[in-house]
């Protein structure tokens, strides 16, 4: 099967891998020809062919060799990006027809590559994964400050993926509010939930030694949006009730300097930060910590599904999901045994997960989750298991 993936985020020099990266690799895996269109605006590639060493897998940039910073630069960037999808990107793809295309959310920074293919008649079926409810959840955090954009800026999402064979969601919850909120897209879906590859070599988990004192981490972006002011403050109630925990924070982001300042304020004894590592190094430290923590921003009503879910699963790592109402990901993670919910924006609550997953460790019993993790990942969060769904509309006739 030829595959061609659409892309804005794809791994490049000293980058490390992502979701699309994974995806592509485990269909290269399988037999197939694989294809990737990458779209980035954010950081500077060579345009056209890239060399890529894995076998299977042919890389094409057509974004911007100078990225321009500012609100203007950032314009000029996607424009760019634009353009060179409809020149270098088509002249690309049209060397002969694909069975699937795979591009996801934000759709409309695709800028209609994969309905123009799909209308050429060059891909026969595509799928739209749908990670990021776009405009209103960057609206209603505040990545978006202009009121009067939501309504022309959802009219091109709802465009771009209207022409999609099948629509991937991560949960029930993403699929409701995907018929409420794009009322005019009709397509089918698929439930995808976000993915990863597998850190064990074989199928063989190796738990590690875990750190000396019970360890909750957080690993991923920090920027607005990732309601790590509640794991703070959450840290303080635990410091303050003299729980001995330890909150690891590991990443880089516009939010890293404010964070480090509240944490300062609290006078936190209890929380470090570290720089984003390489991915192997961030699982070998993730699978030294105890559990895992994922939290957002109250107050939004699009679901989410924290992808470092998976992560946490992936490594067997058992994990409190502190998510708001909209969203079901808290109470999946629940039913299968590996972890625990809390309430977005309530330090209190998730606090008090922490709370309970180490009086777990304390009684022997936390090993019970973190197997019931592993499992939960093997059954539905692989990589393997997402390319298994995905493939299934290619062959739908």
């Amino acid at each position: 099967m030829r595959v061609l993936i659409v892309t804005g985020n794809f791994a490049g020099e000293n980058q490390n891998p992502w979701l699309l990266d994974d995806l592509a690799l485990q269909f290269a895996r399988s037999g197939d020809e694989v294809d990737v269109i990458v779209h980035d605006t954010k950081n500077a590639r060579a345009r056209g062919s890239q060399d890529r060493h894995v076998d299977g897998i042919r890389v094409t940039s057509v974004g911007p060799t100078r990225v321009r910073a500012g609100r203007l630069g950032k314009i000029l960037n996607h424009v760019e990006a634009g353009w060179g999808l409809h020149t270098i990107g088509f002249r690309s793809a049209r060397t002969s027809p694909y069975d699937l295309c795979v591009y996801t959310s934000i759709g409309a920074f695709s800028w209609g590559l994969p309905a123009r293919l799909r209308r050429a008649g060059l891909v026969k079926r595509s799928v739209f994964v749908l990670w990021d409810f776009f405009p209103i959840h960057q609206l209603e955090i505040g990545r978006i400050a202009a009121n009067w954009l939501h309504a022309p800026l959802r009219g091109l999402e709802s465009l771009s993926m209207r022409n999609a064979d099948a629509i991937a969601v991560m949960s029930p919850a993403n699929e409701r509010f995907l018929r409420t909120y794009h009322r005019d897209v009709r397509g089918e879906t698929i439930l995808v939930p976000p993915w990863a590859s597998d850190p064990f070599s074989g199928g063989i988990v190796r738990s590690g030694t875990k750190r000396e004192r019970f360890t909750a981490i957080f690993g991923g972006q920090l920027v607005a949006g990732r309601g790590l002011d509640t794991l703070l403050r959450a840290a303080k109630r635990l410091q303050d009730s003299a729980c001995p925990v330890d909150i690891l924070i590991v990443g880089d982001g516009s939010a890293r300097v404010s964070l480090i300042a509240l944490a300062q304020e609290l006078g936190l004894t209890n929380t470090t930060f570290l720089a984003g590592l390489p991915r192997e190094e961030y699982r070998e430290l993730l699978r030294s910590s105890h559990i895992g923590i994922a939290v957002t921003v109250a107050g939004v009503s699009p679901p989410t599904f924290p992808s470092k879910i998976v992560e946490y699963c992936a490594s067997g790592v058992p994990m409190v999901v502190c998510v708001e109402p909209a969203s079901d990901a808290g109470s999946i993670v629940e039913a299968a045994g590996a972890g625990l919910s809390a309430r977005a924006g309530d330090d209190a609550s998730l606090a008090t997960a922490i709370k309970e997953l180490h009086a777990e460790e304390a009684a022997g019993i936390l090993e019970a989750r973190a197997r019931r993790a592993r499992d939960f990942f093997e059954a539905e969060l692989s990589v393997s298991r997402a390319v298994e769904t995905i493939r299934a509309v290619a062959l739908t006739t």
